[in-house]
């Protein structure tokens, strides 16, 4: 009896060791820019929400229904989004001694990480605006080329055309 537990023992200990020594994340199958862009839709998410959570009025049910939505949305967004910093950056992409820029590396998903906790505690865009500025200098650590998120290329898109509407080329004839 005694060795049969000592072998579910080992096995237990050998199999959790062999378990653990594997990545989080399938090979193969997450790049960057799938995970860049996936935080980048949270931001933009997180962003929606708390604007239409700081413009809601209570007026009716379905307002006050709606805002509680966006504040489960964000705390999602906000989860998800830590998820994806701790799984995809802390445990796969950043290794010690691989490169000279990790504890940077680390010092910036540390920042996201308590920023993120910040914009669950608030309905501030200022943490958000934080958040998203660390965001794009984090992104730059990895050297992506020629990497354009989709959700800034639509964000420019819209403040362009803002842009235009509110200063129109002198020179034009109406």
């Amino acid at each position: 009896m005694k060795r049969v537990f000592f072998l579910f023992l080992l096995l237990d200990f050998f199999c959790k060791n062999a378990l653990m020594a594997h990545c989080q994340m399938p090979c193969g199958i997450y790049h960057d820019d799938i995970v860049f862009n996936r935080i980048d839709q949270y931001i933009e998410t997180i962003y929606k929400g708390i604007s239409v959570m700081n413009n809601s009025k209570f007026s009716d049910v379905r307002e006050k229904n709606e805002f509680m939505r966006w504040v489960i949305q964000k705390e999602e967004s906000s989860n998800e989004t830590a998820s994806l910093l701790t799984k995809y950056f802390l445990q796969q992409k950043i290794a010690e001694g691989k490169d000279e820029g990790t504890i940077k590396k680390l010092q910036s998903v540390h920042k996201l990480l308590l920023l993120l906790v910040a914009i669950k505690q608030n309905s501030e865009l200022k943490f958000l605006n934080d958040f998203s500025k660390e965001w794009d200098s984090f992104k730059l650590m990895f050297h992506l080329e020629d990497y354009e998120c989709e959700m800034e290329n639509l964000r420019r898109k819209k403040d362009e055309a803002k842009q235009k509407k509110e200063h129109p080329d002198p020179e034009k004839k109406i």
